[in-house]
């Protein structure tokens, strides 16, 4: 398969991961008035974890791992399951689906610090200006001043930029240890993670039947335990692969689009002047770093 359209096939993969992921969001903020935080959490990694084991066990995938590559698994499970999916449920209670969303612009910019600093990736005034167009976006979309940093809204913004940073290291430990194994078998080994730091909250608290049958409870399990934790973490490790984890990540600033999309049809969630004026500047700064990207590309 040359570049080109390996690298077509990767950005249509995101495509599909950034509109499962948008939905998520949508899904947390329904499920999160039913369930805590934790339950939620433990329900959806049990069935990730089901999932890949199952699929893994038909297909006869080799489950052996090396002892040298534990380490790197295990953190990218916490990384990538228990912290990221932890984060971003605390933050779309606190802040909404579709803040939450806009604020995951961030990503990239992260994604891109972390090339810089422990990467060696050169820096360019592109590059730079990127960045720090990105902040003065976070900053408006926030909506924050300097003297309220510990009100209730700013932890939520804190738990979702959290989620982020959770995100972004387990796309770097993850592209870092992909290599050596299959796709299902790693995830497996990360969801297994997600579900054995989770499961065992589920026996402080009391969950009543009734809760788990009602359709959109059900329902949004599903999409966050089949679709979300399954289909879209496959796709991603995938869409890393081809086109990188800095690219995966820019894709991901159309999250909001899509979750802004089904706020309005489903909720008639309006977000603020701040919010949208905040999340174009992001996605400005996302262009700027994908053209930076783009140069970088040309010239080796």
């Amino acid at each position: 398969m040359d570049k080109t359209k390996g690298k077509t096939i990767g950005l249509l993969a995101m495509v599909v991961v950034v509109t499962i992921y948008g939905v998520s969001y949508i899904s947390r903020a329904v499920i999160s008035e039913y369930l805590p935080t934790v339950v939620i959490l433990g329900i959806q990694m049990a069935i990730m974890t089901i999932l890949f084991t199952g699929y893994n066990l038909l297909t006869k995938k080799k489950m052996k791992v090396k002892t040298k590559d534990w380490g790197l698994i295990i953190l990218s499970g916490l990384f990538g399951t228990t912290f990221f999916h932890g984060f971003t449920i605390l933050s779309v209670t606190s802040i909404g689906a579709t803040v939450s969303s806009l604020l995951f612009g961030f990503a990239a910019v992260f994604a891109l610090i972390m090339e810089i600093v422990f990467f060696h990736r050169k820096k360019t005034r592109l590059g730079i200006l990127g960045i720090l167009i990105s902040l003065v976006g976070v900053y408006i979309l926030m909506g924050v001043k300097i003297g309220d940093l510990m009100s209730t809204n700013f932890k939520g913004y804190a738990l979702c930029l959290l989620s982020t940073v959770s995100w972004v290291v387990y796309c770097f430990l993850t592209d870092r240890i992909s290599s050596g194994y299959e796709k299902t078998v790693l995830l497996n080994y990360q969801a297994l993670v997600g579900a054995v730091t989770t499961l065992p909250f589920l026996f402080f608290y009391q969950i009543e039947p009734s809760v788990l049958t009602k359709p959109s409870v059900f329902m949004n399990l599903i999409v966050l335990g089949v679709f979300n934790s399954t289909f879209a973490y496959f796709l991603n490790i995938f869409a890393i692969k081809k086109i990188g984890v800095l690219l995966s990540n820019l894709m991901l600033d159309f999250l909001p689009v899509v979750t802004i999309l089904i706020s309005l049809v489903l909720y008639k969630t309006i977000p603020t002047a701040n919010q949208i004026i905040g999340g174009i500047i992001i996605l400005a700064s996302v262009f700027m770093l994908d053209k930076d990207q783009r140069n970088l590309d040309a010239q080796s």
